[in-house]
């Protein structure tokens, strides 16, 4: 069986195609679901890399009527990724009930640090001190039941550093609230179609990190393959190949029909 819920479009920025490139990709390669999860936007801060709010709208109703045209060929579902802030918690919940989506997926490239201000995790580069901030934030989003699913979850690997106990324990925080809250954690594909880096324990691709999905192996915890697709043609590629075979020798059973509500 073939899924993907991680899908971007041009309305990001920096991906390519429509959504109904996407969708044809995804038919072509034998998907029954597919969701759409572009990255959201805030109604009164531009975080960048993600469409505006007055798109958003469009953004819906194009999904609405693809799931219409394309009904007979595959399942679409829709979606939005978008990090976790605390003050925006009343805008998520309007995003699932008012707006009609049907999952959160929580992609956490911002976070809040331990002076209560937000931050990049792109742009961790004195230390691994932060990352327990990072798992903090992200811990809290899981536990308000409003996020399906943590993209990425493993993100703060792609920094320069070698794993350490400050890695381990923000590892075992995220895992450890996925598994009480019933979260599901995704081994994303697209850190395999980066190009390998040299890190000061090895080189490697930045995620997703052997480390952390041996931890995550050893737990109960429900796992999905995201494609994270910024290109119809990455819909399922040599990079979703490769994810399913390393969940595999991890011992690790990814959900392919998660329930998404």
């Amino acid at each position: 069986m073939k899924t993907n819920f991680h899908t971007h479009t041009s309305l990001c920025r920096h991906a390519d195609g429509t959504a109904e490139d996407y969708v044809k990709s995804a038919v072509s390669n034998g998907l029954t679901q597919l969701g759409f999860s572009d990255h959201g936007p805030y109604p009164d801060i531009d975080l960048g890399q993600r469409m505006l709010f007055e798109e958003l709208e469009e953004y819906l109703n194009e999904i609405d009527s693809l799931a219409a045209k394309y009904k007979q060929n595959i399942q679409i579902r829709k979606g939005m990724e978008i990090e976790y802030l605390p003050r925006y918690r009343d805008y998520y919940e309007q995003l699932l009930t008012k707006r009609g989506l049907e999952y959160l997926l929580m992609g956490e490239h911002f976070y809040i640090n331990p002076e209560g201000e937000r931050a990049n995790i792109y742009e961790v580069t004195s230390s691994t001190g932060q990352y327990l901030a990072y798992a903090r934030t992200v811990a809290e989003g899981m536990k308000t039941g409003l996020f399906a699913a943590v993209a990425h979850p493993d993100l703060y690997m792609l920094n320069p550093f070698a794993w350490n106990d400050d890695c381990r324990r923000a590892a075992d925080l995220i895992i450890d609230t996925a598994v009480a809250t019933d979260t599901i954690l995704e081994y994303n594909a697209n850190g395999l179609r980066w190009e390998q880096r040299t890190y000061p324990d090895g080189r490697r691709a930045p995620y997703p990190h052997d480390n952390f999905w041996k931890m995550a192996a050893e737990a109960p915890v429900r796992v999905i393959v995201g494609s994270d697709c910024h290109n119809p043609s990455c819909i399922w590629d040599c990079a979703m190949d490769t994810a399913h075979e390393n969940l595999k020798k991890l011992g690790i059973q990814p959900v392919y029909q998660p329930d998404l509500a």
